[in-house]
């Protein structure tokens, strides 16, 4: 699981009025959780192979309205060293989902969406695939 800090999207996440993070054990540990529910949010970086990474950029791209039918067939399999790759953001109860999608390019991952952020029904839904 990796820490919020390092996170490329971490700073638009932190100031987020929906996030709280807590330090404790002397400062060392960030525990980040979802206001409405409690909830402590976990944080992730998955990468995917080019086809993969270039589906969640279809599906990134697309209207919300959209998401969920969008992902009910896809079952992207993270791999290592991939092409692409994903900040995520999840609330342990699903109800909340921030993430950001990243290409490979010029020795780094450039962002390949926004940073999105998803509640409810489209999040649990994306909490389920990553």
């Amino acid at each position: 699981m990796a820490n919020i800090n390092n996170l490329q999207m971490a700073k638009a996440v932190c100031a987020d009025s929906r996030i709280s993070i807590r330090k404790s054990l002397f400062g060392l540990r960030t525990n980040v959780v979802y206001n409405p529910t409690g909830s402590e949010v976990d944080v992730k970086t998955i990468e995917y192979a080019p086809e993969s990474g270039a589906q969640w950029r279809h599906i990134l791209s697309q209207p919300r309205a959209s998401l969920r039918p969008l992902l009910a067939d896809f079952h992207p399999q993270p791999v290592v060293n991939g092409n692409y790759m994903m900040e995520v953001c999840v609330s342990r109860d699903g109800g909340f989902v921030a993430l950001q999608l990243f290409q490979y390019e010029q020795l780094g991952y450039e962002p390949a969406s926004d940073m999105l952020i998803y509640e409810g029904e489209d999040a649990h839904a994306l909490a389920q695939i990553v």
